[in-house]
């Protein structure tokens, strides 16, 4: 492999999970072959990279399950179809596949802000239905 092969390997070692003990090896023998300092550089830039799109892949996840995890005790008290269907105009698949981060049409559903701000104001209005609710006789 040349240098900038090895370069290339080494990012997309770092994007598979699976391969972190390839990843770790392909780093030793980087630093074993390419010993100057431009071609150090070169790998320390190309790590710094990798490191930032792992944390942005992270920083996406956690918030997915954020706003899965949210929404797990509110699921359990009302019914998302009713939210959907009354605040959206969706269906509770819709919904589902929000809340989720299914894949849909080759992409990760996510709420758009928007849609975000939808839910919330829902959420907001069903608390002070409920809040407001009196039984007596």
């Amino acid at each position: 492999m040349t240098y900038y092969n090895d370069l290339l390997r080494l990012k997309e070692l770092m994007q598979d999970e699976n391969k972190l003990q390839e990843f770790q090896n392909h780093v030793k023998f980087m630093n074993e072959t390419y010993t100057s300092e431009s071609e150090r550089k070169e790998i320390e830039k190309t790590l710094e990279e990798c490191t930032e799109t792992l944390l942005a892949k992270a920083d996406k996840q956690i918030e997915d399950i954020s706003i899965k995890m949210q929404l797990q005790e509110v699921s359990e008290i009302i019914s998302l179809s009713y939210l959907a269907k009354k605040y959206f105009g969706k269906t509770k698949a819709w919904l589902y596949q929000r809340v989720n981060g299914n894949i849909v049409n080759g992409k990760p559903c996510k709420f758009t802000p928007e849609e975000l701000n939808t839910l919330n104001e829902a959420l907001q209005d069903i608390s002070k239905k409920i809040g407001s609710l009196n039984i007596s006789y």
